[in-house]
């Protein structure tokens, strides 16, 4: 049975979607969400920008997704689901994993990020979905457009 849902924001379309569709799965279940979301800048940004200017970016991003996420809240709150927000400064991917263990989450959900190969290698980047699949103890929803 579904109680807790986890869903992995970023403020994105395919977020969006994965948060309309747990919305939906908590209100057939009486089931809590919690939006997740990390605001650790990526290495590549923290390898060229000076330790004030990351901190500065960290703060600014950590208070965008403070208020996007009580707005969200908001909204779901209307929908009769139980909901609250978390915000943390970690890898995303590790994370979102290590949250859903701690707090026994049935389910999560988040979005695709379709990047490609070429920029995956250019950049250096993984995916954090594909992460999550990977290690997550519990089911993995992937939303796309």
């Amino acid at each position: 049975m579904i109680k807790k849902i986890l869903v992995a924001y970023d403020s994105g379309k395919k977020s969006l979607k994965a948060l309309e569709i747990a919305t939906e799965i908590a209100k057939n279940c009486n089931a809590e969400i919690y939006i997740f979301t990390s605001v650790k800048m990526p290495e590549i940004v923290s390898s060229v920008a000076g330790h004030d200017m990351l901190r500065d970016l960290e703060e600014k991003s950590f208070d965008y997704f403070k208020s996007e996420l009580e707005e969200a809240e908001e909204k779901i709150r209307k929908e009769g689901v139980q909901v609250q927000h978390v915000i943390v400064q970690d890898s995303p991917g590790a994370a979102i994993v290590r949250f859903a263990e701690k707090e026994k989450i049935d389910l999560i959900a988040m979005g695709s990020r379709n990047r490609g190969l070429i920029e995956g290698l250019i950049l250096g980047l993984g995916s954090v979905s594909n992460y999550v699949i990977q290690n997550a103890r519990c089911p993995v929803l992937i939303t796309k457009d």
